[in-house]
């Protein structure tokens, strides 16, 4: 076993000592627990987590998130759940089937703390690097540009990336999904961000591509500004 498991062995039980504190009503011990697994999983690699289980470990990180008790424990699970991704590649698709992104997104429908709503975000662009059509279906992409503009900048930019990564997933089935968004869209190509910008051009780009056969689709696509600003982005050019 890789030196993840010798570490939990060497803990006396560690691990399921952290699970039990997720598991529990008491506050202070899952904060505690948390805290404790985040550091264990952003030093950790794949091969040192052998030990790990994510079917036991996932359920009980949604709850948390799904919580509106306490704004540490929700901030601390969505990262943890982003560390999880990073640690563990193939987790991703457990990530999905645990139900991960509906909470995630309700964070951002309805930010009640900045701070847990950007983990949200961040952990939601993680995802969306394997699972764009899922976080499109669960009403990912007007989640990501609800508030778009409360976030700072690096956190719209990650945003914007989001979207771009779903826009590539979309086919004709999916533009209810979409739809609404495109007006938020259309005016952010006259961001003064260069990098959101790009980040915009290439949802459009991909938009266009995928529905290049379908009239109707297109003219949705085009019918909010987006040919006016894209001409005066190009104009400012020159």
């Amino acid at each position: 076993m890789g030196g993840g498991g010798g570490l939990f062995r060497s803990a006396g039980g560690r691990f399921k000592g952290m699970l039990e504190g997720l598991r529990g009503d008491d506050l202070a011990k899952q904060i505690e627990s948390l805290n404790e697994l985040c550091e264990i999983l952003c030093m950790a690699t794949e091969e040192s987590l052998v030990g790990l289980s994510v079917d036991a470990l996932l359920p009980l990180l949604v709850n948390l998130v799904s919580s509106e008790g306490c704004p540490e424990v929700m901030l601390l699970a969505c990262r943890a759940i982003a560390y999880v991704l990073e640690s563990i590649p193939g987790s991703s698709a457990a990530v999905v089937h645990f139900g991960c992104i509906p909470p995630l997104c309700s964070k951002l429908m309805a930010i009640s703390y900045i701070d847990v709503a950007e983990q949200a975000l961040m952990t939601l662009y993680k995802i969306s690097q394997d699972h764009a059509v899922q976080v499109l279906r669960a009403g990912g992409m007007t989640a990501v540009l609800a508030y778009l503009d409360f976030f700072p900048l690096s956190v719209q930019r990650t945003g914007m990336a989001t979207v771009a990564n779903m826009c590539k997933r979309v086919t004709s089935e999916h533009m209810t999904l979409v739809r609404e968004s495109v007006p938020q869209l259309s005016a952010l190509l006259l961001s003064s961000d260069p990098k959101l910008v790009e980040h915009v051009c290439t949802s459009f780009g991909r938009l266009t591509t995928n529905l290049q056969s379908q009239t109707p689709h297109l003219e949705a696509v085009a019918a909010h500004g987006l040919i006016p600003n894209a001409w005066r982005l190009l104009s400012q050019s020159f």
